[in-house]
Order: C-alpha cells, then sequence, then structure tokens
C-alpha cells in the first residue's frame, strides 16, 4: 500500500491497487486475512474505498463474461466443467466478502470528515475531474475543481458503490452466497445505492423462486414497495403462496411474519384478500407447531380487527347462498315432518367448507364461503398457552375502541424453548397435587361402567387354591 501512495509521483497508483485486488480475489484460497487486514488499516480512507469499488466493478464485469466464454470453451473441448465451477465459486466468495466489508460512505457536510490515504492535489484532482476516472485519462482542470464538495463526495462514491454492487449481483452466486447476500441487502446495501430501483429485477427473481429463497427477498422488496415507489403487480399472490407449514420452521421466519402483518395492515385491501389470508393461516394451524400456532393467532386477531367485513367468517350460522334460504328452510322443515310421521331419524347434512386449501390464486380460494371453524380446534390445543391465546379471538374485534392490535413480534421468534421458558417463569394459582386424600380402592369408579366390578376381594378358598398351586410348582 505504501507504494500505491507513492509510486505515481505522490498520488494514488490505482492500476497498481487493481492488481492487489485482482490478486486477492482470484486466490485459491480464501482470502479473509487480506481482506480484514485492508478493512481494519485502509478502509477508513475513502479513496481507497473509491478505488476498490471501481476495481471490484471491473472484475465483475470480467467474470460475468469470462463465465459464458469458459461454458462455451468446456463443452467444445470437454474441459472439467467442475474444476471451471469450483473456481468460479472460490473467486465469487472472495469476492463478496471483499464488497461486504468496504463500508458505505456516511452522509456528511464537511469534507474534512472524509480522509484520505493519499491526501496529494493530485489525488483530489483524480476524484474530481471524471467519475469514470478509471477508464479515461486524467485530464487538468481549473483551480476551483480540485477540492470537491462534500455532496459531490457523496454522490460518486454513491455511483461506484453502485455499480460495483449490480455487477456483482449479475454473477452466478452460490446458494450459500446468494442467502447471506438477500439477508443483508435492506440494510447494508439498499440505503446507500444511488438508484436502489435498479435491485428490482434481481429482487423480483428471487422473489419467484419460492421457498425459502422468496421468505428472504421479501424484506429487500418490501422496502422498495414501501419507500421507493416498486410497483409489483402479483406481490400477494406470491405472498399468499408462501403460507405453507415449511416456512414456519424456517431460520429467518421471525422477519416474515413481522413483514407479513406489515403488508395486510392496508385498509384499502380487498375483503375477499383479507378472508384468504386469514382462512389460510387458520388452515395452518392444523399443522405447526405451537410456536407457529401462537404467531397465526396474532396474525388472524390482526387481520379481524383491520377488516370488520370479513368478521362473519367468525361465526356462521348456516351455508346457504343469498335468496335460496328460504327455499331450502321450507325443504328441510318438509323433511324433518316426513320423518317425524314415519318415525325416522332426521337426516342431517354434514357441513362442507368450500374454501380450497391447494388453490395459489386468493380469488378462488373460496374463503368467503367458508368460516374460522380451525380456531374452535385450537380452544382445546394440547399447549396451554396456545388455547389461552386462542380465546382473544371470541371478542368482538370489531369494536376498535376496546381492543389492540396484538404486536406479532413478541411471538414471530417463538420455539419450543421459549413456551417452555415461559411456562416455567409462570405463576398459576392452582397447582396439581400429587396425592389423593383418600387412597382409592379400585382404578375406576363404579359410575363409569355401570355393571362392571374392578374392586378384587380375596376370600379363604382362593388363598387356599394359590397356596396349593405353589406346592405343586414346588415339587
Amino acid at each position: 500500500m505504501e507504494f500505491v501512495k507513492v509510486a505515481n509521483g505522490g498520488a494514488f497508483h490505482s492500476a497498481l491497487y487493481h492488481k492487489l485486488i485482482h490478486s486477492i480475489v482470484n486466490s485459491t484460497s480464501p482470502a479473509t486475512f487480506l481482506v480484514d487486514l485492508l478493512a481494519s488499516k485502509y478502509f477508513k480512507y475513502i479513496d481507497v474505498r473509491y478505488f476498490t469499488f471501481i476495481s471490484l466493478k471491473k472484475l465483475a464485469s470480467t467474470l460475468e463474461g469470462k463465465d459464458v466464454s469458459d461454458d462455451k470453451i468446456a463443452s467444445a473441448d470437454g474441459t472439467n466443467e467442475s474444476q471451471l465451477s469450483s473456481n468460479m465459486e472460490c473467486v465469487i466468495h472472495n469476492m463478496y466478502y471483499a464488497i461486504s466489508h468496504v463500508p458505505p460512505l456516511q452522509g456528511s457536510d464537511n469534507t474534512s470528515d472524509f480522509e484520505m490515504w493519499s491526501s496529494s492535489e493530485s489525488d483530489h484532482k483524480q476524484l474530481s475531474t471524471n467519475s469514470d476516472a478509471d477508464d479515461k485519462p486524467l485530464k487538468p482542470q481549473k483551480h476551483y475543481t480540485n477540492v470537491l464538495s462534500a455532496a459531490k463526495i457523496t454522490k460518486k462514491m454513491k455511483l461506484k458503490f453502485t455499480k460495483a454492487w449490480i455487477a456483482y449481483l449479475r454473477l452466478p452466486l452460490p446458494l450459500d452466497v446468494y442467502k447471506e447476500v438477500l439477508v443483508n441487502l435492506h440494510q447494508a446495501v439498499i440505503p446507500y445505492l444511488s438508484n436502489p430501483i435498479m435491485l428490482c429485477d434481481f429482487l423480483t427473481r428471487s422473489y419467484d423462486v419460492g421457498g425459502v429463497i422468496s421468505v428472504m427477498a421479501l424484506s429487500s422488496l418490501f422496502v422498495l414497495m414501501t419507500q421507493y415507489g416498486l410497483e409489483y403487480p402479483n406481490f400477494y399472490e406470491k405472498l399468499y403462496a408462501l403460507l405453507v407449514p415449511s416456512t414456519f420452521m424456517a431460520k429467518h421466519r421471525a422477519r416474515f411474519f413481522q413483514l407479513l402483518d406489515s403488508c395486510l395492515k392496508s385498509p384499502l385491501l380487498p375483503a375477499y384478500l383479507a378472508a384468504s389470508f386469514a382462512k389460510k393461516l387458520s388452515r395452518l394451524l392444523l399443522s405447526v407447531p405451537p410456536s407457529g400456532a401462537l404467531v397465526i393467532t396474532a396474525l388472524i386477531h390482526n387481520i379481524l380487527r383491520r377488516h370488520p367485513s370479513i368478521n362473519c367468517l367468525v361465526h356462521r350460522e348456516d351455508d346457504v347462498d343469498e335468496g335460496k334460504g328460504d327455499h331450502r328452510t321450507d325443504e328441510g322443515m318438509a323433511t324433518n315432518s316426513d320423518n317425524a310421521k314415519t318415525g325416522a331419524m332426521p337426516c342431517q347434512k354434514s357441513g362442507i367448507d368450500h374454501f380450497n386449501s391447494s388453490e395459489i390464486d386468493p380469488k378462488k380460494s373460496g374463503a368467503m364461503r367458508s368460516s374460522l371453524w380451525e380456531i374452535d380446534t385450537i380452544l382445546h390445543h394440547y399447549c396451554p398457552p396456545v388455547s389461552r391465546f386462542a380465546l382473544s379471538l371470541g371478542n368482538d374485534l370489531t369494536v376498535r375502541a376496546k381492543t389492540t392490535e396484538v404486536n406479532v413480534g413478541d411471538f414471530s421468534a417463538g420455539s419450543y424453548a421459549t413456551i417452555l421458558g415461559a411456562e416455567i417463569s409462570r405463576r398459576v394459582k392452582q397447582v396439581p397435587l400429587a396425592f389423593y386424600k383418600a387412597t382409592p380402592s379400585s382404578l375406576f369408579s363404579g359410575t363409569d361402567f355401570a355393571g362392571w366390578t374392578f374392586k378384587c376381594e380375596e376370600t379363604p378358598e382362593m388363598i387356599n387354591d394359590n397356596n396349593e398351586n405353589g406346592t405343586k410348582d414346588l415339587s
């Protein structure tokens, strides 16, 4: 780095620094030590970060073209494709470790806050002359352009930061790097991009993959939609498809449930869409662990409170269509009267749930014709916290003045360990005792099984028979 500082007549030697970054990224072994060394000593300087982004952008663009050419060469010459892919993965891992450890520029109004590694006047010219200083030769500028304002420095750094990340995200990322990028993208990258909408293609492709990848991409996509005006037409259809039992055991489920609650908060949400989400969540109550049942109950509680138009799903008297109720009632009365004359038992039709749980389109799920009968099942859940929390759904949630929304974050990261810990620390007024006030004389009481006797009393005849049998066995 000392050569980078002084080898170009006191100015930052960008070509020499590019060779250093190229050697680090293309190393066959993990480059964690060298990157950590640069991060601890040199990445605090703004010019080092500036040329690091330039070099990483060049390397990513070169690697993207090399990937296509290597595939053609491997198919033509019969080269070992696994060896090429392993070398590519190693380079991509090193590049991600490098680009993720370069701190983005924090906004500042004072240029004195920007410390430079090579503080010569020519370096200031190099940063101020052209945003593509890595590709074009420097041109002499007037004296007032030698020192950039803080706003211009921030703008140029954001531009280089954006180009480096966009070029890197075009590469074929390995699955572990792909997941790590999606987890950190909404916090470590999006706030510092010059135009975050440029990530929409990458995030929509990730959201369309399904499964855990879609769950991870939801955070960044939600940020783009709510803060940067991104329009995604099939957003709720894709979100509805993510409601599967495996989601409730995913590693990043806590963030997903909080975003799901935020996405269903809008009062402009159509009634059929709110009903579909409430019904799909209630159906999942039958197959998720207790921690998942708690967060589902919280979500359903908030949905019913925000959308009073779907409270008919809580309690539905009958399953008749409008305009046909009187006709079906008359038929039912006639049938019952005929059964009374003949002495036959009335025939009761079993309930039909019109909800189609396998339908991926919320419009066609039939949730508005169904009911939330699954809630009644968890009132008898084997886990006491679940059954106690489910009682809150019995309240009239349409009265907003007397009810409050439930914080989904309190339940989103739950597990068996958290439930057990809460039960242990809970104070109970009535404790079950392990003793009887009167010693039981039989396993069952006489009223449990009328006509059966479970008390066995030994008579003298039975004692004599047992003694005789024991004598015969000894002989």
